[in-house]
């Protein structure tokens, strides 16, 4: 038999239902002109009978003693059979057409990686729709570089050349967040290109309470601080200062304060709540990091 032309590595932890959805949006894909491709969910330590409950589905479950989605994308990657690997979290589910959209750039043997579309699966009221129109996870935006960061994509819908990823030493496993830009960057350094695949698309769970809200935004502006202090050389700096962010943190309470006796729609009313959490969580965050490496990003 001879071997997939694609690997799709699924990370998992405690998610049964989720992952059995996702790895069955994932079976329902299709490549074209016949190739074939694998599954390969790594069990990164789950006491909730998810590797058991997707023994149904004939797909490798792989175990990863080593705690972190870096270290099991890793373990995903080094069992992968296929030159081309393909990624996506568990708490995912793949529209229809995805893994063709997100593998065919490879045709170009210049890119090295690819990038598809995250939506959320609710995002129609609350925190989860603050995260989908605040762009947390939106490729596009990441693509084109945030804030001093060169481009990236989230690994929560990517997918790489094997030999590339394995050349560039793959994700640094000491890194809880921010793994997916560390190692990009270092792919690119190789010589080669990433590619933006808009319809490449899965939808994402989002947290979608305050208090999972508010751990994302430390979590996520500790990581860029740990990146930026990792990379600032690409970025040609040592401080980093968003000016513009520290200004909304200085108005949004007032702002919030009016908006608490306009008329609308009540989201419209909230949805400055939300931002002052997530912008002061991501700016705490940030702070910590800086103290931690050094370097004044915030």
């Amino acid at each position: 038999m001879s071997p997939p032309a694609i690997s799709v590595v699924i990370p998992f932890y405690n998610r049964r239902d989720e992952v059995c959805r996702c790895v069955e949006s994932v079976l329902a894909q299709t490549l074209p002109n016949g190739q074939t491709f694998e599954v390969i969910a790594v069990d990164n330590g789950s006491t909730d009978n998810s590797a058991a409950a997707l023994s149904k589905y004939g797909i490798r479950v792989e175990p990863c003693s080593r705690r972190g989605p870096a270290a099991a994308r890793n373990a995903g990657v080094a069992r992968a059979g296929a030159s081309i690997v393909a990624m996506i979290d568990s708490d995912c589910v793949a529209d229809p057409g995805w893994l063709a959209a997100l593998i065919a750039p490879f045709s170009h043997p210049d890119v090295l990686c690819t990038g598809g579309h995250i939506e959320g699966f609710d995002h129609t009221r609350g925190v989860a729709f603050f995260a989908h129109v605040a762009g947390i996870l939106d490729q596009e935006k990441l693509f084109n570089g945030v804030f001093c960061f060169p481009p990236f994509f989230a690994t929560a819908n990517a997918a790489f050349r094997r030999e590339a990823f394995l050349r560039a030493g793959g994700f640094d496993e000491e890194l809880l967040v921010g793994e997916d830009a560390d190692l990009i960057w270092r792919v690119l350094d190789l010589g080669g290109r990433m590619a933006l695949c808009k319809t490449a698309s899965v939808r994402h769970k989002f947290r979608n309470t305050f208090d999972g809200f508010w751990r994302q935004a430390l979590e996520y502006g500790e990581g860029a601080a740990t990146i930026f202090a990792r990379h600032h050389h690409r970025m040609g700096r040592r401080v980093c200062i968003e000016w513009g962010n520290l200004l909304m943190l200085a108005i949004l309470p007032a702002i919030i304060v009016a908006k608490l006796f306009a008329t609308g729609h009540p989201f419209h009313r909230k949805s400055r709540i939300y931002d002052l959490i997530w912008r002061t969580g991501f700016t705490f965050g940030r702070l910590k990091g800086s103290l931690r490496h050094r370097v004044l990003f915030f």
